[in-house]
């Protein structure tokens, strides 16, 4: 389980993405909230950092503008996408690699890096791993992320996906109600994934737990 640490982080965490919360409805001019915020409102970060810090956001996160959607500083037109598929954030978990992520933020140095970027990528696993037992567990209505933003790019279509702590402020029910907002305003259609794992879910409901413990271990070790 995690340490009173981690859930320490994990209520700081949380508090942070309920005061960046985007105002209801598509939105107007750019919201974003990254991982330079993050950092910036760690109590491990000196205070004279902070400032420089916030510039950080290109590495990891979410900005919805009128014009564009950007995740983990990946920026697409919304005239260039096609369609978003959202998948149940069991499933986002279920397929996306995040024990790999853990630690591994690709965020430059600054002083103090392994411990702030350890405390954030901990506490995100925290609150996703929380979330998904919750929901697993029939205590939760069905989490979905926009998990697959399909656009046109130069010579096919591409697709747009977000990192771990983009799926922790996408999970947020104000983020996403936002995001399909405006998504919807620019004449996109957000539908769900054809191929969810949470379709057979009694069917691998030991293979998802014991998916969830292993994330679990992590934040132990």
């Amino acid at each position: 389980m995690p340490t009173a640490t981690h859930d320490d982080d994990a209520s700081w965490l949380q508090a942070l993405l309920e005061s960046h919360r985007p105002d209801p409805g598509p939105v107007s001019g750019r919201w974003a909230l990254g991982v330079g915020d993050m950092v910036a409102n760690h109590s491990l970060t000196p205070g004279k950092l902070r400032g420089l810090v916030r510039k950080l956001n290109y590495f990891g996160g979410v900005a919805i503008s009128e014009d564009a959607v950007e995740f983990d500083g990946d920026k697409v037109e919304w005239a260039d996408v096609e369609e978003v598929r959202t998948r149940s954030l069991i499933e986002y978990m279920f397929t996306g690699g995040l024990d790999s992520q853990i630690d591994k933020l690709p965020v430059p140095w600054f002083p103090f890096r392994r411990r702030v970027i350890g405390a954030i990528s901990r506490a995100a696993l925290t609150l996703l791993l929380a979330a998904a037992k919750q929901q697993l567990e029939g205590g939760a209505m069905d989490i979905r992320i926009p998990a697959e933003v399909s656009y046109r790019g130069l010579l096919r279509t591409r697709e747009l996906a977000p990192g771990m702590l983009a799926a922790v402020i996408l999970a947020d029910p104000a983020v996403r109600a936002c995001f399909e907002a405006t998504a919807q305003a620019n004449g996109v259609t957000v539908c769900p994934a054809e191929d969810d794992v949470m379709d057979h879910a009694d069917e691998r409901a030991e293979q998802i737990k014991s998916m969830l413990a292993k994330l679990g271990d992590r934040l132990c070790n």
